[in-house]
């Protein structure tokens, strides 16, 4: 037996959380560059607001009915989801981290009947720990987990849900668009072969959903049927890490867009360092916007492998902004810069160039000084200390102005109660 944890309208909850007076208040968080609309409270979804809709657009309804809007703020929401997570797992460890709001458990070790009452135990906890309302849909794999956390939240509008005791006449209610996986072009397809429940995919036969789909399809209907294909995925070491942004304006200038390039390198490295890994190769790239037919397109990229895996931000960032000198050109609106590390290895043991072997002294410095960066900026929050390449004014960061305060990691944030 599985269980999915989801958290109900995340970044809602979250912006929700330290603002008490915006209880049954219409929230809708904005996508970066304040663009469109990524999540909605339930007071907002019943006005129409649609996921994915353009703010400009919605402006006037907003003001209309005093719906709040808010710039993302993936601090706060990072945070207060390894909050959720942290909860979870001290409570349950055999689980799977699956998205910023969604957990899976494995509940194959607890008693059957003990499911829902645990279940119910853990949501009440999460609110009481973190504030943020969750909801749990529990089946004999992670499809019907994942089914009934929809039935939960969409129709029976409950915090815990069991879809096993009465699974097939649920599936019959649930169409098969919204089984998980199941994208816009396969709807159509299986709409067209006659397929438009979850009950009707579950009972076709697999052998024909394989060679006509293929054969995450087939696991898919097996799943429903409660035949259980994949448990909980172990988190594999990343392979890449990217850092990119949109620029709040268009950027002609290479200093502007050397300092956005050198803050998404000490973005990507903190991530890097976090998980004790080292970079052997660098992506850099610089391009226009695409929409604007009116102006000249330019899309470049530089790759750069080093001689030995780093995760020196120093060496990092020089070398990322020399791949920029090369292929940045003036005359051109650049709309986004970003990098990528690539070709990510575990940081020890590290195989180093037989030709070009730094010292053990530099080592042992790099690595002072890195610790030392890490240490002030985790204690005092991101960018307390950073290279002086970042920049200050920022005139190519993103448009955020209706941003909430980062009230869980930096001190000048933290709310203050006052008692008269």
């Amino acid at each position: 037996m599985f269980a999915l944890i989801d958290c109900n309208n995340f970044y809602a909850s979250c912006e929700r959380l330290f603002r008490p007076d915006l209880r049954d208040v219409p929230i809708v968080v904005l996508s970066n560059n304040d663009g469109c609309c990524i999540a909605r409270s339930n007071e907002a979804k019943a006005l129409g607001i649609a996921m994915g809709e353009p703010y400009f657009k919605i402006k006037g309804l907003c003001k209309q009915h005093g719906v709040k809007a808010f710039s993302s703020n993936y601090t706060l929401y990072g945070n207060i989801s390894h909050r959720v997570m942290c909860t979870i797992e001290e409570n349950w460890p055999h689980m799977e981290i699956y998205s910023i709001d969604e957990a899976f458990l494995d509940l194959r070790s607890l008693p059957f009947d003990c499911h829902e009452t645990f279940c119910q135990e853990l949501q009440k906890k999460i609110l009481k720990h973190t504030g943020i309302p969750t909801s749990i849909g529990i089946g004999a794999t992670r499809t019907l987990a994942k089914v009934a956390n929809h039935l939960c939240k969409k129709v029976f509008k409950i915090p815990v849900f069991n879809i096993t005791p009465n699974r097939e006449q649920l599936l019959k209610q649930v169409s098969v668009g919204d089984v998980w996986g199941i994208g816009r072009q396969w709807e159509n397809k299986l709409i067209a072969r006659g397929i438009h429940t979850a009950y009707d995919l579950a009972m076709t036969n697999t052998h024909l959903l394989k060679k006509s789909f293929n054969v995450v399809l087939m696991r898919t209907a097996m799943e429903l049927q409660g035949v259980s294909c994949n448990g909980l995925e172990e988190v594999e070491p990343k392979q890449s890490i990217m850092s990119s942004k949109s620029f709040g304006q268009m950027q002609t200038r290479y200093a502007s867009i050397a300092e956005s390039v050198s803050s998404h390198c000490a973005r990507a490295v903190e991530k890097m360092r976090n998980q004790q890994l080292v970079a052997q190769r660098i992506f850099v790239f610089v391009h226009t916007n695409r929409f604007r037919e009116d102006l000249a397109q330019h899309f470049q990229a530089m790759e750069f492998r080093f001689v030995n895996a780093t995760d020196d931000l120093c060496l990092i960032t020089k070398i990322a902004k020399q791949c920029l000198q090369r292929i940045f050109k003036s005359g051109y609106y650049y709309k986004k810069a970003g990098v990528c590390l690539e070709d990510l290895i575990p940081k020890n043991p590290c195989q180093l160039d037989m030709f070009h072997q730094p010292s053990d002294e530099q080592l042992h410095h790099t690595e002072q000084l890195m610790t030392v960066f890490d240490q002030i900026n985790q204690k005092y929050g991101r960018s307390t200390i950073r290279l002086a390449a970042e920049g200050y004014s920022k005139p190519w960061a993103m448009r955020a102005e209706l941003k909430s305060p980062a009230y869980t990691t930096r001190w000048s944030d933290v709310p203050q109660v006052h008692l008269y």
